[in-house]
């Protein structure tokens, strides 16, 4: 990581913006997530996988999750 840890110059801006901590994160949390759900799918489960609302039958397959984990989740 450089220091200051942003990476994007500006003309007539001396400090430098976006974070490149923040993608590599992003992107190390996202290849955990999907090696945990291939595991998950190749032990026989079926993980419960949250699709966008703008996805064709996102928000039917996202009640379906809302509803499973309603008495376990508060905030849902």
């Amino acid at each position: 990581m450089p220091v200051g840890d942003a990476i994007v110059g500006i003309d007539g801006l001396d400090q430098k913006v976006a974070a490149v901590s923040t993608f590599a994160n992003s992107f190390l949390l996202n290849a955990l997530v999907a090696e945990t759900v291939e595991l998950l799918v190749q032990d026989g489960v079926q993980p419960p996988i949250w699709t966008s609302g703008n996805a064709s039958g996102g928000d039917e397959a996202n009640g379906r999750h809302l509803e499973r984990f309603k008495g376990r989740v508060k905030m849902l």
